[in-house]
């Protein structure tokens, strides 16, 4: 009841304050004795996450993740107290990454970043019919807050559920964008005398997991882990961003359109594998990026690495 209490607020909370405030782009966030900070600017994501569960605040995590190039650093050590079986025994008492749990703990809640690409109904991954999509530069973010577990017949095995925020970010390349002309959604060549320095669509999922996890005991230890099923997502948010230079205006920075006739709704098959508070994922959606007849057929693939708390 406590678990279902807390997503229910955290609905009532996340989705008025996303849907009404759409230019809101400061978030913090705590939640496990961490701290994660987001500062969403101008063609540019900032994420930290802080430890302060020792009285000084430490950072383990930094994420840039700006339009023309991006850039990560971890400090998964002593300071996130990591477990990893070849490191030595004084870092294997931390309890700040999951280290040494008994019990079973869900795997949802956390910052993940991964490497976004498109694909056909049929699963082959990197068909984009099309749309000039920069394989490079796209990229999704994941800041999971809530989560839960309901272990089925003993603790191997459990069902893990939660809400998260999901970022993602489809550059355009070839100096090209996406208009909606005549209720579709093309791709176009860049006006006349105008070369993009960059060309972006960015959408904002509110997402809640539906998982199977699957969780041995090794060593005593519920240290190994791996989840599989669905993440349905509710899209709140759709922009398209073009930056260039005029010889008139200078530099230009704009927000050239939203909506593009995306799907509402999306519906992820992940599957996840980990150890201790490190997981990698790989991410497919049977549900198109775009409304049926109103875009190009491509539907939304990735892989990437989550940092658990």
């Amino acid at each position: 009841m406590k678990k279902s209490a807390l997503f229910l607020i955290a609905l009532t909370v996340f989705a008025p304050a996303v849907l009404s405030a759409q230019d809101t782009r400061d978030t913090t966030v705590r939640f496990n004795g961490k701290t994660i900070y987001v500062h969403d600017s101008i063609g540019r994501m900032k994420v930290s996450v802080m430890d302060g569960d020792s009285g000084s605040y430490r950072k383990v995590y930094e994420g840039i993740f700006a339009d023309e190039k991006s850039y990560e650093r971890f400090n998964v050590t002593q300071e996130v107290g990591m477990y990893i079986p070849i490191l030595k025994n004084k870092y294997r008492h931390r309890e700040g990454c999951r280290a040494g749990r008994r019990s079973m703990e869900p795997h949802w809640a956390g910052f993940g970043v991964g490497r976004l690409t498109t694909a056909d109904n049929n699963m082959n991954i990197g068909y984009t019919a099309g749309i000039p999509l920069n394989k490079g530069k796209s990229n999704e973010v994941m800041l999971n807050i809530l989560e839960g577990i309901l272990p089925i017949g003993g603790t191997t095995f459990g069902i893990t559920s939660g809400f998260g925020l999901n970022w993602r970010s489809y550059h355009i390349e070839q100096n090209k964008h996406l208009l909606v002309k005549d209720a579709v959604t093309g791709v176009y060549d860049a006006p006349a005398g105008v070369t993009y320095r960059y060309s972006r669509m960015r959408t904002l999922h509110l997402t809640v997991p539906l998982m199977i996890e699957f969780q041995p005991t090794m060593w005593r230890r519920h240290n190994f882990f791996l989840t599989a099923g669905v993440v349905g997502g509710w899209n709140v948010m759709n922009t398209y961003r073009v930056m260039y230079d005029d010889p008139s205006k200078g530099r230009v920075n704009m927000v050239e359109s939203r909506g593009l006739q995306t799907n509402p709704l999306t519906l992820d098959i992940m599957v996840q594998v980990g150890y201790s508070c490190i997981g990698f994922y790989a991410k497919y959606s049977p549900v198109g990026v775009f409304q049926r007849g109103k875009g190009a057929d491509v539907h939304a693939a990735s892989i990437g690495c989550m940092l658990h708390f």
